[in-house]
Order: structure tokens, then C-alpha cells, then sequence
């Protein structure tokens, strides 16, 4: 499958349709004096070409955060826990009578997470996965505002 993907402030998608607000976005900069976890409201647009031997089953999608070692960003889950960042999202897509065979078809899909908290400054990625394969990556930075330090708590 390919996909295609967009960071963005704000994404639906309706009808088959992706609307996306603030769209290219790749990072965050952090006012001074902020203190860690910083929030960061974060959204993605998935727009995803399913070939038509794929059609007629269901996918799942597994969207991941990671750092820049590679290793996966946890998020608190209570004050106690935390576990992986990590989004599922399932789709299907049929053949209509209509379509042409061999054809293939396009799904849209958002995603939106209202406060992701980052703990430390740097460089991180989106790793999108349909069926357990990475098909996407996109970059994301998390910076002090330029010529000031910012201290994690």
C-alpha cells in the first residue's frame, strides 16, 4: 500500500475526504521557562492508496513515536504508569459493482491527539505501520525557543 501523510494541527476526514488545518507542520518550540512534560497538540492526515487485492479485508494501522535512538516514546498513563505512544486505527475498503477491475482506492484517515507531553527536547518520528509493515516516517522536532535554554525538570 502507499501511503501518504501530513502533520498538521487539526485533521477530519468525511466522507472520504481528508480536511486538514495547519497542515506541514514538523515541530515545536518551547517558549522559555516552560517546564517538562511539554504539551503539544499534534494531529495527522493519512491518505492511503489500497490496491485492489488488498480490498475486501480489513487493515489495521498502528501509528508509533519514537526518539532519535530509535526507541519508542512512553507517555504517562496515570501518575504511576506510563506505557508506548501508540494509535490503532482499522479500515476496510469494498469493491463497488461499478469499479473497473484491478482498480485501486484511495482511503483517508485522521488521526488527533489534543496533549502529547514531551519530556526532552530533540528530534523524534511518526512511524506509520499498516499490517504490521512500516510504510511512512515523519520527522518531528521538539526545540527550545533559538538562544535560550531549556532545562527539563
Amino acid at each position: 500500500m502507499e501511503v501518504t501523510a501530513i502533520l498538521c494541527n487539526h485533521a477530519e476526514a468525511v466522507n472520504n475526504l481528508l480536511f486538514v488545518s495547519g497542515g506541514g507542520i514538523d515541530q515545536a518550540i518551547i517558549q522559555p521557562g516552560q517546564p517538562a512534560p511539554w504539551g503539544v497538540s499534534i494531529a495527522m492526515g493519512l491518505s492511503i492508496q489500497v490496491p485492489w487485492t488488498a480490498t475486501n479485508q480489513e487493515h489495521s494501522v498502528r501509528v508509533t513515536l519514537v526518539d532519535a535512538d530509535g526507541r519508542p516514546v512512553e507517555v504517562p498513563t496515570s501518575p504511576e504508569a506510563h506505557q508506548e505512544f501508540g494509535v490503532d486505527l482499522k479500515f476496510n475498503v469494498g469493491r463497488p459493482p461499478q469499479l473497473t477491475p484491478g482498480t485501486s482506492q484511495t482511503v483517508q484517515l485522521a488521526i488527533n491527539v489534543p496533549v502529547l507531553p514531551f519530556e526532552t527536547l530533540g528530534q523524534y518520528e511518526f512511524v506509520v505501520a499498516i499490517d504490521g509493515h512500516e510504510e511512512k516516517r515523519l520527522g518531528y522536532r521538539i526545540v527550545g525557543q533559538p538562544g535560550i535554554t531549556v532545562a527539563p525538570r
